[in-house]
Protein backbone atom coordinates (compact mmCIF):
# COMPACT_ATOMS: atom_id res chain seq x y z
CA UNK A 1 0.00 0.00 0.00
CA UNK A 2 0.98 3.47 -0.57
CA UNK A 3 1.85 5.05 3.00
CA UNK A 4 2.85 8.53 2.42
CA UNK A 5 3.23 11.06 -0.67
CA UNK A 6 5.71 13.63 -0.86
CA UNK A 7 5.32 16.27 -3.89
CA UNK A 8 7.70 19.40 -4.04
CA UNK A 9 7.42 22.13 -6.96
CA UNK A 10 5.01 20.41 -8.78
CA UNK A 11 2.05 22.29 -11.34
CA UNK A 12 0.71 24.21 -8.61
CA UNK A 13 1.92 22.38 -5.31
CA UNK A 14 4.31 24.00 -3.80
CA UNK A 15 4.97 21.25 -1.48
CA UNK A 16 2.97 18.91 0.60
CA UNK A 17 2.80 14.98 2.34
CA UNK A 18 -0.11 13.22 2.45
CA UNK A 19 0.17 10.38 4.83
CA UNK A 20 -2.79 7.62 3.70
CA UNK A 21 -3.99 4.98 5.93
CA UNK A 22 -5.02 1.46 4.45
CA UNK A 23 -8.79 0.85 3.20
CA UNK A 24 -10.77 3.66 1.73
CA UNK A 25 -9.11 6.48 1.44
CA UNK A 26 -11.20 10.09 -0.59
CA UNK A 27 -10.40 12.98 -1.82
CA UNK A 28 -12.23 15.93 -2.76
CA UNK A 29 -12.19 19.62 -3.29
CA UNK A 30 -13.78 22.41 -6.13
CA UNK A 31 -13.07 21.90 -9.36
CA UNK A 32 -9.67 22.86 -10.26
CA UNK A 33 -8.00 22.96 -7.37
CA UNK A 34 -5.22 20.31 -7.89
CA UNK A 35 -6.99 16.91 -7.80
CA UNK A 36 -6.00 15.89 -10.85
CA UNK A 37 -2.56 17.10 -9.96
CA UNK A 38 -2.25 14.69 -7.08
CA UNK A 39 -3.23 11.43 -9.95
CA UNK A 40 0.17 13.10 -12.16
CA UNK A 41 2.09 13.06 -9.10
CA UNK A 42 1.46 9.54 -8.40
CA UNK A 43 2.04 9.05 -12.57
CA UNK A 44 5.24 10.14 -12.23
CA UNK A 45 6.09 7.67 -9.94
CA UNK A 46 4.55 4.74 -11.81
CA UNK A 47 6.96 5.55 -14.55
CA UNK A 48 4.91 8.61 -16.53
CA UNK A 49 7.26 10.70 -19.21
CA UNK A 50 7.82 14.68 -17.79
CA UNK A 51 9.29 17.44 -19.01
CA UNK A 52 10.01 20.84 -17.71
CA UNK A 53 6.15 22.09 -17.79
CA UNK A 54 5.46 20.84 -14.70
CA UNK A 55 7.58 22.67 -12.68
CA UNK A 56 5.72 25.09 -10.44
CA UNK A 57 9.23 27.35 -9.96
CA UNK A 58 11.17 27.12 -12.92
CA UNK A 59 14.58 27.10 -11.40
CA UNK A 60 13.98 24.99 -9.22
CA UNK A 61 13.66 21.04 -9.53
CA UNK A 62 10.43 19.20 -8.73
CA UNK A 63 10.19 16.25 -6.47
CA UNK A 64 7.75 13.26 -6.32
CA UNK A 65 8.48 10.48 -3.44
CA UNK A 66 6.31 7.80 -2.24
CA UNK A 67 6.63 5.26 0.23
CA UNK A 68 4.76 1.95 -0.33
CA UNK A 69 4.60 -1.04 2.17
CA UNK A 70 5.83 -3.89 0.25
CA UNK A 71 4.94 -6.25 3.49
CA UNK A 72 3.45 -9.71 2.40
CA UNK A 73 3.78 -8.88 -1.63
CA UNK A 74 7.28 -11.03 -1.70
CA UNK A 75 8.65 -9.15 -4.36
CA UNK A 76 12.48 -9.73 -2.79
CA UNK A 77 13.35 -11.85 -6.10
CA UNK A 78 12.78 -8.79 -8.54
CA UNK A 79 14.58 -6.32 -6.14
CA UNK A 80 17.39 -9.35 -6.05
CA UNK A 81 17.27 -9.36 -9.68
CA UNK A 82 17.57 -5.88 -10.52
CA UNK A 83 20.73 -5.78 -7.80
CA UNK A 84 18.33 -3.09 -5.35
CA UNK A 85 18.26 -3.16 -1.79
CA UNK A 86 15.32 -4.56 -0.65
CA UNK A 87 13.09 -2.83 2.38
CA UNK A 88 9.73 -3.68 3.61
CA UNK A 89 9.52 -0.11 3.53
CA UNK A 90 9.93 1.18 -0.21
CA UNK A 91 10.83 4.64 -1.31
CA UNK A 92 10.47 5.49 -4.59
CA UNK A 93 11.77 9.30 -5.85
CA UNK A 94 11.03 10.67 -9.20
CA UNK A 95 13.39 14.31 -10.03
CA UNK A 96 12.62 16.31 -12.81
CA UNK A 97 15.27 19.54 -13.07
CA UNK A 98 15.12 22.93 -14.66
CA UNK A 99 16.89 21.62 -17.49
CA UNK A 100 14.56 18.89 -18.45
CA UNK A 101 16.55 16.06 -17.39
CA UNK A 102 14.46 13.12 -15.39
CA UNK A 103 15.77 10.68 -12.61
CA UNK A 104 14.22 7.70 -10.99
CA UNK A 105 15.15 6.02 -7.47
CA UNK A 106 14.12 2.92 -6.13
CA UNK A 107 15.48 3.06 -2.30
CA UNK A 108 18.09 5.97 -4.18
CA UNK A 109 19.35 3.40 -6.26
CA UNK A 110 19.24 5.21 -9.68
CA UNK A 111 16.82 3.40 -11.84
CA UNK A 112 15.35 3.98 -15.71
CA UNK A 113 11.32 4.59 -16.55
CA UNK A 114 11.00 0.91 -17.52
CA UNK A 115 12.19 -0.61 -14.58
CA UNK A 116 9.96 1.63 -12.55
CA UNK A 117 7.01 0.86 -14.51
CA UNK A 118 8.05 -3.06 -14.29
CA UNK A 119 8.24 -2.85 -10.26
CA UNK A 120 4.87 -0.26 -9.84
CA UNK A 121 2.88 -2.66 -11.25
CA UNK A 122 3.02 -5.13 -8.60
CA UNK A 123 2.46 -1.80 -6.07
CA UNK A 124 -0.66 0.50 -7.50
CA UNK A 125 -3.32 0.38 -10.34
CA UNK A 126 -4.03 4.43 -11.53
CA UNK A 127 -7.26 4.38 -12.88
CA UNK A 128 -7.69 7.84 -14.61
CA UNK A 129 -11.23 9.23 -16.06
CA UNK A 130 -10.14 8.55 -19.39
CA UNK A 131 -9.77 4.84 -18.87
CA UNK A 132 -13.27 3.97 -18.53
CA UNK A 133 -12.96 4.81 -22.22
CA UNK A 134 -10.21 2.55 -22.82
CA UNK A 135 -12.47 -0.06 -22.08
CA UNK A 136 -13.71 0.30 -25.30
CA UNK A 137 -10.44 -0.97 -26.48
CA UNK A 138 -10.10 -4.85 -27.59
CA UNK A 139 -6.74 -4.61 -25.93
CA UNK A 140 -8.19 -3.48 -23.32
CA UNK A 141 -11.17 -5.96 -22.60
CA UNK A 142 -8.85 -8.79 -23.38
CA UNK A 143 -6.20 -7.83 -20.77
CA UNK A 144 -8.69 -7.60 -18.57
CA UNK A 145 -10.16 -11.18 -19.23
CA UNK A 146 -6.46 -12.48 -19.11
CA UNK A 147 -6.62 -11.30 -15.43
CA UNK A 148 -8.91 -13.01 -14.16
CA UNK A 149 -7.93 -16.03 -16.36
CA UNK A 150 -5.03 -15.66 -14.67
CA UNK A 151 -3.21 -16.32 -17.81
CA UNK A 152 -0.39 -14.48 -16.54
CA UNK A 153 2.63 -17.14 -16.85
CA UNK A 154 1.18 -18.66 -19.43
CA UNK A 155 0.64 -15.14 -21.86
CA UNK A 156 4.20 -14.42 -20.93
CA UNK A 157 5.73 -17.21 -22.26
CA UNK A 158 3.78 -17.46 -25.60
CA UNK A 159 4.87 -13.85 -25.87
CA UNK A 160 8.64 -14.65 -25.84
CA UNK A 161 7.92 -17.33 -28.16
CA UNK A 162 5.77 -15.00 -29.91
CA UNK A 163 8.96 -12.03 -30.33
CA UNK A 164 11.57 -14.85 -31.02
CA UNK A 165 9.36 -15.87 -34.01
CA UNK A 166 9.13 -12.46 -35.63
CA UNK A 167 12.91 -12.19 -35.09
CA UNK A 168 13.38 -15.29 -37.06
CA UNK A 169 10.74 -14.49 -39.96
CA UNK A 170 12.90 -10.90 -40.21
CA UNK A 171 16.11 -12.66 -40.19
CA UNK A 172 14.82 -15.28 -42.77
CA UNK A 173 13.13 -12.28 -44.84
CA UNK A 174 16.63 -10.02 -44.69
CA UNK A 175 18.68 -13.40 -45.77
CA UNK A 176 15.96 -14.29 -48.50
CA UNK A 177 16.43 -10.81 -49.75
CA UNK A 178 20.22 -11.12 -49.66
CA UNK A 179 19.89 -14.49 -51.44
CA UNK A 180 18.23 -13.33 -54.00
CA UNK A 181 20.57 -10.13 -54.62
CA UNK A 182 23.65 -12.15 -54.24
CA UNK A 183 21.66 -14.74 -57.05
CA UNK A 184 21.18 -12.10 -59.37
CA UNK A 185 25.36 -11.17 -59.61
CA UNK A 186 26.13 -14.71 -58.72
CA UNK A 187 26.47 -15.39 -62.60
CA UNK A 188 28.94 -12.18 -62.33
CA UNK A 189 31.09 -13.19 -59.31
CA UNK A 190 31.59 -16.73 -61.22
CA UNK A 191 32.27 -15.43 -64.25
CA UNK A 192 35.02 -12.80 -62.44
CA UNK A 193 36.13 -15.63 -60.15
CA UNK A 194 36.34 -17.98 -62.94
CA UNK A 195 38.69 -15.97 -65.17
CA UNK A 196 41.16 -14.61 -62.88
CA UNK A 197 41.42 -18.85 -61.88
CA UNK A 198 41.70 -19.55 -65.19
CA UNK A 199 44.90 -17.20 -65.69
CA UNK A 200 46.55 -19.50 -62.63
CA UNK A 201 48.80 -16.25 -62.05
CA UNK A 202 51.42 -16.87 -59.56
CA UNK A 203 52.57 -14.16 -57.18
CA UNK A 204 55.78 -12.75 -58.63
CA UNK A 205 55.20 -14.63 -62.13
CA UNK A 206 55.02 -11.09 -63.53
CA UNK A 207 58.16 -9.86 -62.51
CA UNK A 208 60.03 -13.65 -64.31
CA UNK A 209 58.15 -13.01 -67.35
CA UNK A 210 59.90 -9.37 -67.75
CA UNK A 211 62.61 -10.89 -66.91
CA UNK A 212 62.09 -13.81 -69.73
CA UNK A 213 61.01 -11.43 -72.44
CA UNK A 214 64.25 -9.16 -72.30
CA UNK A 215 66.39 -12.57 -72.37
CA UNK A 216 64.36 -14.11 -75.54
CA UNK A 217 64.04 -10.69 -77.19
CA UNK A 218 67.92 -9.54 -76.87
CA UNK A 219 68.79 -13.58 -77.99
CA UNK A 220 71.08 -12.43 -80.70
CA UNK A 221 72.61 -9.74 -78.44
CA UNK A 222 73.47 -11.71 -75.33
CA UNK A 223 74.89 -14.20 -77.96
CA UNK A 224 77.14 -12.10 -79.34
CA UNK A 225 78.36 -10.71 -76.63
CA UNK A 226 78.77 -14.20 -74.69
CA UNK A 227 80.88 -15.25 -77.66
CA UNK A 228 82.79 -12.49 -77.33
CA UNK A 229 83.39 -12.87 -74.13
CA UNK A 230 84.41 -16.35 -74.23
CA UNK A 231 86.67 -15.71 -77.38
CA UNK A 232 88.77 -13.35 -74.77
CA UNK A 233 88.79 -15.58 -72.01
CA UNK A 234 89.95 -18.62 -73.64
CA UNK A 235 89.85 -19.19 -77.30
CA UNK A 236 92.11 -16.00 -78.46
CA UNK A 237 95.69 -16.21 -78.72
CA UNK A 238 96.67 -14.48 -76.03
CA UNK A 239 93.26 -15.04 -73.95
CA UNK A 240 92.92 -14.26 -70.45
CA UNK A 241 93.00 -17.68 -69.20
CA UNK A 242 96.69 -18.39 -71.05
CA UNK A 243 98.31 -14.76 -69.65
CA UNK A 244 97.07 -16.11 -66.34
CA UNK A 245 98.89 -19.50 -66.33
CA UNK A 246 101.77 -18.17 -67.65
CA UNK A 247 101.87 -15.78 -64.60
CA UNK A 248 100.75 -18.46 -62.31
CA UNK A 249 103.95 -20.78 -63.64
CA UNK A 250 106.22 -17.48 -62.93
CA UNK A 251 105.65 -16.96 -60.31
CA UNK A 252 105.89 -20.59 -59.10
CA UNK A 253 109.78 -20.40 -59.71
CA UNK A 254 109.96 -17.63 -57.03
CA UNK A 255 107.29 -18.74 -54.94
CA UNK A 256 110.38 -21.01 -52.70
CA UNK A 257 111.45 -17.80 -51.92
CA UNK A 258 108.92 -15.95 -48.94
CA UNK A 259 105.57 -16.27 -48.20
CA UNK A 260 104.23 -13.19 -49.94
CA UNK A 261 105.43 -14.84 -53.47
CA UNK A 262 103.99 -18.24 -52.54
CA UNK A 263 100.40 -16.24 -51.28
CA UNK A 264 100.02 -14.44 -55.01
CA UNK A 265 100.91 -17.53 -56.80
CA UNK A 266 98.05 -19.06 -54.91
CA UNK A 267 95.87 -15.99 -55.45
CA UNK A 268 96.76 -16.60 -59.30
CA UNK A 269 95.67 -20.18 -59.42
CA UNK A 270 92.75 -19.38 -57.54
CA UNK A 271 91.87 -16.73 -59.85
CA UNK A 272 92.76 -19.39 -62.73
CA UNK A 273 89.87 -21.51 -61.21
CA UNK A 274 87.72 -19.17 -61.26
CA UNK A 275 88.09 -17.99 -64.82
CA UNK A 276 87.90 -21.32 -66.33
CA UNK A 277 84.58 -21.94 -64.30
CA UNK A 278 83.49 -18.08 -65.52
CA UNK A 279 84.54 -19.26 -69.18
CA UNK A 280 82.54 -22.85 -68.41
CA UNK A 281 79.76 -20.91 -67.42
CA UNK A 282 79.46 -18.57 -70.38
CA UNK A 283 79.68 -21.56 -72.79
CA UNK A 284 76.73 -23.10 -71.00
CA UNK A 285 74.53 -20.07 -71.04
CA UNK A 286 75.27 -20.06 -74.72
CA UNK A 287 74.09 -23.15 -75.62
CA UNK A 288 71.21 -22.68 -73.76
CA UNK A 289 70.16 -18.88 -74.95
CA UNK A 290 68.27 -19.29 -78.53
CA UNK A 291 65.78 -16.78 -80.03
CA UNK A 292 62.26 -18.96 -79.26
CA UNK A 293 59.49 -17.94 -80.95
CA UNK A 294 56.97 -19.58 -79.70
CA UNK A 295 57.87 -19.58 -76.43
CA UNK A 296 58.23 -15.64 -76.66
CA UNK A 297 54.33 -15.91 -78.10
CA UNK A 298 53.53 -17.92 -74.63
CA UNK A 299 55.55 -14.88 -72.73
CA UNK A 300 53.69 -12.24 -74.69
CA UNK A 301 50.03 -13.55 -74.63
CA UNK A 302 49.90 -13.97 -71.02
CA UNK A 303 51.90 -10.99 -69.99
CA UNK A 304 48.79 -9.28 -72.03
CA UNK A 305 46.39 -11.52 -70.47
CA UNK A 306 47.58 -10.39 -66.86
CA UNK A 307 48.01 -6.30 -67.68
CA UNK A 308 44.47 -6.95 -68.88
CA UNK A 309 43.12 -7.76 -65.38
CA UNK A 310 44.99 -6.01 -63.89
CA UNK A 311 43.42 -2.93 -65.63
CA UNK A 312 39.68 -4.22 -65.64
CA UNK A 313 40.11 -4.79 -61.70
CA UNK A 314 42.36 -1.82 -61.27
CA UNK A 315 44.98 -3.72 -59.41
CA UNK A 316 48.96 -3.49 -59.91
CA UNK A 317 49.93 -6.88 -58.22
CA UNK A 318 49.41 -10.23 -58.81
CA UNK A 319 48.67 -10.14 -54.67
CA UNK A 320 45.70 -7.84 -55.45
CA UNK A 321 44.55 -9.52 -57.83
CA UNK A 322 44.10 -12.92 -55.97
CA UNK A 323 42.86 -11.11 -53.06
CA UNK A 324 40.19 -9.79 -55.41
CA UNK A 325 39.21 -13.61 -56.25
CA UNK A 326 39.34 -14.74 -52.56
CA UNK A 327 36.29 -11.62 -52.46
CA UNK A 328 34.59 -13.25 -55.39
CA UNK A 329 34.67 -16.16 -54.31
CA UNK A 330 33.37 -15.47 -50.93
CA UNK A 331 30.84 -14.11 -52.10
CA UNK A 332 29.88 -17.15 -54.06
CA UNK A 333 30.11 -19.69 -51.13
CA UNK A 334 27.97 -17.16 -49.22
CA UNK A 335 25.59 -17.46 -51.22
CA UNK A 336 25.56 -21.30 -50.60
CA UNK A 337 25.59 -21.22 -47.16
CA UNK A 338 23.01 -18.74 -47.20
CA UNK A 339 20.85 -20.86 -48.74
CA UNK A 340 21.89 -23.67 -45.66
CA UNK A 341 20.99 -20.74 -43.13
CA UNK A 342 17.73 -20.11 -44.73
CA UNK A 343 16.80 -23.77 -44.37
CA UNK A 344 17.98 -23.58 -40.50
CA UNK A 345 15.55 -20.36 -39.86
CA UNK A 346 12.42 -21.64 -41.59
CA UNK A 347 13.04 -25.40 -39.36
CA UNK A 348 13.16 -22.50 -36.62
CA UNK A 349 10.29 -20.45 -37.91
CA UNK A 350 8.04 -23.82 -38.27
CA UNK A 351 9.05 -24.94 -35.07
CA UNK A 352 7.66 -21.35 -33.15
CA UNK A 353 4.84 -21.81 -35.14
CA UNK A 354 3.99 -24.83 -33.15
CA UNK A 355 4.72 -23.51 -30.16
CA UNK A 356 2.14 -20.55 -30.76
CA UNK A 357 -0.32 -22.94 -32.42
CA UNK A 358 0.16 -24.22 -28.98
CA UNK A 359 0.62 -21.79 -26.73
CA UNK A 360 -2.84 -19.76 -28.51
CA UNK A 361 -4.70 -22.66 -27.61
CA UNK A 362 -3.38 -22.72 -23.91
CA UNK A 363 -4.69 -19.12 -23.68
CA UNK A 364 -7.76 -19.83 -25.75
CA UNK A 365 -8.46 -22.42 -23.03
CA UNK A 366 -8.09 -20.48 -20.04
CA UNK A 367 -9.85 -17.78 -21.98
CA UNK A 368 -13.01 -19.73 -22.59
CA UNK A 369 -13.28 -21.48 -19.03
CA UNK A 370 -13.12 -18.24 -16.85
CA UNK A 371 -16.14 -16.25 -19.51
CA UNK A 372 -18.72 -17.75 -17.60
CA UNK A 373 -17.62 -16.63 -14.49
CA UNK A 374 -16.55 -13.11 -15.62
CA UNK A 375 -19.83 -12.59 -17.11
CA UNK A 376 -21.60 -13.60 -14.18
CA UNK A 377 -19.47 -11.43 -11.57
CA UNK A 378 -20.36 -8.15 -13.61
CA UNK A 379 -23.81 -8.54 -14.00
CA UNK A 380 -24.38 -9.47 -10.66
CA UNK A 381 -22.24 -6.34 -9.47
CA UNK A 382 -24.39 -4.25 -12.24
CA UNK A 383 -27.02 -5.68 -10.64
CA UNK A 384 -25.57 -3.59 -7.15
CA UNK A 385 -25.03 -0.57 -9.11
CA UNK A 386 -28.96 -0.43 -10.01
CA UNK A 387 -28.49 -1.71 -13.51
CA UNK A 388 -30.71 -5.30 -12.93
CA UNK A 389 -31.90 -5.55 -16.43
CA UNK A 390 -28.65 -5.09 -17.74
CA UNK A 391 -26.93 -8.03 -19.78
CA UNK A 392 -22.72 -8.05 -20.23
CA UNK A 393 -21.63 -11.04 -21.98
CA UNK A 394 -18.00 -11.82 -23.59
CA UNK A 395 -17.75 -12.88 -26.79
CA UNK A 396 -14.41 -14.05 -28.14
CA UNK A 397 -13.40 -14.49 -31.89
CA UNK A 398 -10.72 -16.24 -33.88
CA UNK A 399 -8.15 -14.08 -35.26
CA UNK A 400 -6.85 -15.63 -38.94
CA UNK A 401 -3.10 -14.58 -37.61
CA UNK A 402 -1.45 -14.58 -34.34
CA UNK A 403 -0.59 -11.02 -32.43
CA UNK A 404 0.82 -10.26 -29.29
CA UNK A 405 -2.05 -11.78 -26.99
CA UNK A 406 -2.49 -15.11 -29.31
CA UNK A 407 -5.44 -15.92 -31.78
CA UNK A 408 -8.26 -14.56 -29.52
CA UNK A 409 -10.08 -11.23 -30.25
CA UNK A 410 -12.49 -10.19 -27.45
CA UNK A 411 -15.47 -8.05 -27.72
CA UNK A 412 -17.53 -7.24 -24.63
CA UNK A 413 -21.37 -6.83 -25.60
CA UNK A 414 -23.72 -4.65 -23.48
CA UNK A 415 -27.24 -3.98 -23.02
CA UNK A 416 -28.72 -2.13 -20.06
CA UNK A 417 -32.59 -2.73 -20.89
CA UNK A 418 -34.58 -5.62 -21.16
CA UNK A 419 -35.31 -7.24 -24.31
CA UNK A 420 -32.52 -5.42 -25.81
CA UNK A 421 -29.95 -7.15 -27.40
CA UNK A 422 -26.64 -6.92 -26.47
CA UNK A 423 -24.04 -5.07 -28.82
CA UNK A 424 -20.76 -3.64 -28.95
CA UNK A 425 -19.91 -2.09 -25.38
CA UNK A 426 -18.48 0.89 -27.52
CA UNK A 427 -21.20 1.75 -29.91
CA UNK A 428 -23.94 1.78 -27.01
CA UNK A 429 -22.46 2.14 -23.66
CA UNK A 430 -23.14 5.74 -22.11
CA UNK A 431 -20.34 7.64 -20.17
CA UNK A 432 -22.19 6.88 -16.82
CA UNK A 433 -22.66 3.13 -18.07
CA UNK A 434 -18.95 2.80 -18.69
CA UNK A 435 -18.38 4.02 -15.41
CA UNK A 436 -20.13 1.00 -13.48
CA UNK A 437 -18.86 -0.91 -15.97
CA UNK A 438 -15.48 -0.21 -14.84
CA UNK A 439 -16.24 -0.60 -11.42
CA UNK A 440 -17.42 -3.68 -12.08
CA UNK A 441 -14.46 -4.89 -14.11
CA UNK A 442 -12.11 -3.37 -11.14
CA UNK A 443 -13.64 -5.06 -8.35
CA UNK A 444 -13.20 -8.19 -10.44
CA UNK A 445 -10.02 -8.07 -11.64
CA UNK A 446 -8.65 -7.24 -7.79
CA UNK A 447 -9.71 -10.59 -6.62
CA UNK A 448 -7.05 -12.01 -9.14
CA UNK A 449 -4.49 -9.50 -8.63
CA UNK A 450 -2.00 -9.03 -5.43
CA UNK A 451 -2.48 -5.26 -6.18
CA UNK A 452 -2.43 -3.61 -2.57
CA UNK A 453 -3.61 -0.22 -3.86
CA UNK A 454 -5.67 0.73 -6.65
CA UNK A 455 -6.85 4.80 -7.40
CA UNK A 456 -10.34 5.71 -9.00
CA UNK A 457 -10.39 9.20 -10.66
CA UNK A 458 -14.01 9.81 -10.72
CA UNK A 459 -14.94 6.36 -11.70
CA UNK A 460 -18.05 8.05 -10.63
CA UNK A 461 -18.91 10.08 -13.80
CA UNK A 462 -22.39 9.82 -15.35
CA UNK A 463 -23.79 8.27 -11.96
CA UNK A 464 -26.03 10.10 -9.10
CA UNK A 465 -28.38 9.19 -6.54
CA UNK A 466 -29.30 5.91 -5.48
CA UNK A 467 -26.86 4.58 -7.96
CA UNK A 468 -24.03 6.54 -6.50
CA UNK A 469 -24.67 4.97 -3.01
CA UNK A 470 -24.76 1.68 -4.16
CA UNK A 471 -21.25 2.26 -6.38
CA UNK A 472 -19.94 3.70 -2.54
CA UNK A 473 -20.73 0.37 -0.71
CA UNK A 474 -18.56 -1.41 -3.58
CA UNK A 475 -15.75 0.60 -3.21
CA UNK A 476 -15.72 0.58 0.46
CA UNK A 477 -16.46 -3.25 0.17
CA UNK A 478 -13.13 -3.47 -1.84
CA UNK A 479 -11.24 -1.14 0.52
CA UNK A 480 -11.37 -4.72 2.65
CA UNK A 481 -9.28 -6.32 0.79
CA UNK A 482 -6.90 -3.48 -0.98
CA UNK A 483 -6.04 -0.03 -0.35
CA UNK A 484 -8.61 2.41 -2.19
CA UNK A 485 -7.75 6.05 -2.98
CA UNK A 486 -10.94 7.48 -4.77
CA UNK A 487 -11.23 11.48 -6.37
CA UNK A 488 -14.71 11.88 -6.27
CA UNK A 489 -17.47 14.91 -6.60
CA UNK A 490 -19.88 13.25 -5.25
CA UNK A 491 -21.19 13.14 -1.30
CA UNK A 492 -22.39 9.42 -1.88
CA UNK A 493 -18.89 7.82 -2.46
CA UNK A 494 -17.26 10.72 -0.37
CA UNK A 495 -18.98 10.10 3.07
CA UNK A 496 -17.93 5.94 2.90
CA UNK A 497 -14.60 6.68 3.44
CA UNK A 498 -12.22 5.96 6.26
CA UNK A 499 -9.79 9.00 5.90
CA UNK A 500 -10.82 12.10 3.47
CA UNK A 501 -8.47 14.80 2.55
CA UNK A 502 -9.44 18.23 1.09
CA UNK A 503 -7.91 19.46 -2.07
CA UNK A 504 -7.93 23.49 -1.96
CA UNK A 505 -6.78 26.66 -3.81
CA UNK A 506 -4.44 29.38 -2.09
CA UNK A 507 -4.89 32.72 -3.96
CA UNK A 508 -3.34 34.73 -1.52
CA UNK A 509 0.02 35.42 -3.17
CA UNK A 510 1.62 36.40 -6.50
CA UNK A 511 1.16 32.73 -7.90
CA UNK A 512 -1.98 30.50 -6.99
CA UNK A 513 -0.90 26.97 -5.18
CA UNK A 514 -2.94 24.15 -4.08
CA UNK A 515 -3.15 22.68 -0.95
CA UNK A 516 -4.44 20.00 0.88
CA UNK A 517 -5.32 18.55 4.58
CA UNK A 518 -7.36 15.66 6.20
CA UNK A 519 -10.35 16.54 7.45
CA UNK A 520 -11.75 16.22 11.13
CA UNK A 521 -15.45 15.09 11.95
CA UNK A 522 -16.40 18.53 11.74
CA UNK A 523 -15.07 19.51 8.62
CA UNK A 524 -16.38 16.65 7.02
CA UNK A 525 -19.88 17.20 7.45
CA UNK A 526 -19.43 20.62 6.25
CA UNK A 527 -17.91 19.48 3.14
CA UNK A 528 -20.46 16.64 2.53
CA UNK A 529 -23.05 19.30 3.61
CA UNK A 530 -21.92 21.45 0.85
CA UNK A 531 -21.46 18.73 -2.08
CA UNK A 532 -24.99 17.76 -1.37
CA UNK A 533 -25.99 21.40 -1.47
CA UNK A 534 -24.10 22.78 -4.16
CA UNK A 535 -21.94 25.25 -1.75
CA UNK A 536 -25.20 26.41 -0.36
CA UNK A 537 -24.98 24.96 2.95
CA UNK A 538 -28.48 24.12 4.82
CA UNK A 539 -29.94 22.70 7.87
CA UNK A 540 -31.20 19.85 5.94
CA UNK A 541 -27.89 19.43 3.89
CA UNK A 542 -25.76 19.21 7.41
CA UNK A 543 -28.46 16.97 8.59
CA UNK A 544 -28.00 14.91 5.39
CA UNK A 545 -24.02 14.77 5.96
CA UNK A 546 -24.09 13.70 9.03
CA UNK A 547 -26.59 10.61 7.80
CA UNK A 548 -24.58 9.79 5.37
CA UNK A 549 -21.50 9.91 7.51
CA UNK A 550 -23.74 7.72 10.12
CA UNK A 551 -23.15 10.40 12.57
CA UNK A 552 -26.15 10.88 14.94
CA UNK A 553 -28.00 14.55 14.58
CA UNK A 554 -28.01 16.82 17.61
Amino acid sequence: MICSLHIKNYALINELEINLDKGFTIITGETGAGKSILLGALNLIAGQRADTSVLLHQNTKCIVEAEFDLTHLKLEPFFEEHDIDFYKKCIIRREINPGGKSRAFVNDTPVNLGLLKDLTRYLIDIHSQHQSLELNERNSQLAYLDIVAETETALKSYQDTYHNYKLLRRQCEDKKELEKQLKKDWDYYQFQWQEIDDLNLKVGEMELLKAEWEIITHAEEIKLNLAKANYQIQEQENSMIASLHESKNVLGTIARFGDIYQEIHQRLQSLLIEMKDIASEIDTLNDTIQFDSERLQYVNERMSEAEKLFRKHQVKTEEELLELKHDFENKINQTNSLAQEIEQLEQEIHKHETMLQQGAMQLRTKRTAVIPVFEKEINRILSLLGMPNAQFNVVLHETKSWSLFGLDEVQYMFSANKGVAPASLEKIASGGELSRIMLAVKWLTAQKRTLPSVVFDEIDTGVSGDVAAKMAAILKELSTHIQVICITHLPQIASKGKQHWFVYKDSSTQITTSHIKVLNQQERIQEIAKMLSHEKMSDAAIINAKELLGYKSK
